[in-house]
């Protein structure tokens, strides 16, 4: 006890501080002994790295699993996609047309709205984009960060042109070639290719007059799968 001017003070009483050296003590044991742990007793180990995960990064685990069942289902869909491109090379070469040069490269779609496409990379605006079996899709006409949009075929501005034989016409929405001239000897089943020489389509009917009665027009078959999962750039 403690006497001042008349007054009484308890004494304060210490701290211990030795059960933090204990617990971290045993922190540092632990640490040290988990490369053994994890021999000895690797289920425990693993929920132990699973709750801290889980305590640090929430959701771990099922992002982690979100990407892994992405990544499968990508490499389904590119080794699908090598099956539809000799499969179109083979239709290619009965049909006489001869792939372009170039380097294609694969992106996996985001998002995807009726007229345009989100893929996941960053392409060259300008850039030409098949589906899996090579037939043409659009264009890249934005590039961001890390990802670029695609714009189907229909919906370009200015308008796809097609060349049937030795005629020309613009590609309109839901697959119909316009613009042809009047009179037409195209033929149903008759090849529509771009400009650069991919793949549009055929000529699911002989061309009949447009409404303006100053040209033909003819909706195309074997287009461009539009729901695709996997797109294709040419670089």
């Amino acid at each position: 006890m403690a006497r001042d001017s008349g007054l009484i003070f308890a004494e304060q009483p210490r701290r211990r501080r030795w059960p933090l050296f204990v617990l971290a003590a045993g922190l540092v044991l632990l640490i040290a002994a988990l490369p053994r742990l994890a021999v000895l007793l690797p289920a425990g180990v693993q929920r132990v790295d699973a709750t801290l995960a889980a305590r640090f990064v929430p959701r771990y685990e099922a992002r982690l699993a979100s990407l892994q069942a992405e990544n499968t289902a990508l490499h389904k869909h590119l080794a699908g996609a090598q099956i539809a491109l000799a499969e179109n090379d083979a239709l290619r070469q009965w049909a006489g047309i001869e792939r372009p040069a170039g380097r294609w490269q694969a992106a996996r779609m985001v998002f995807r709205w009726h007229d345009h496409a989100e893929l996941a990379g960053v392409y060259p605006v300008g850039a030409a984009v098949c589906d899996e079996q090579g037939r043409f899709a659009g264009r890249i006409t934005e590039a961001g960060a890390d990802r670029c949009t695609l714009t189907f075929a229909g919906y370009l501005s200015p308008a796809a042109a097609g060349f049937a034989g030795e005629q020309a016409g613009l590609l309109q929405k839901n697959w119909r070639l316009t613009g042809l001239p009047l009179p037409t000897t195209l033929a149903a089943g008759t090849v529509v290719t771009t400009a650069d020489g991919l793949w549009l389509g055929t000529l699911a009917g002989i061309p009949a007059p447009a409404a303006d009665g100053l040209s033909a027009e003819a909706p195309l078959t074997d287009t461009a799968d539009l729901g695709s999962q996997v797109f294709f750039i040419k670089m």
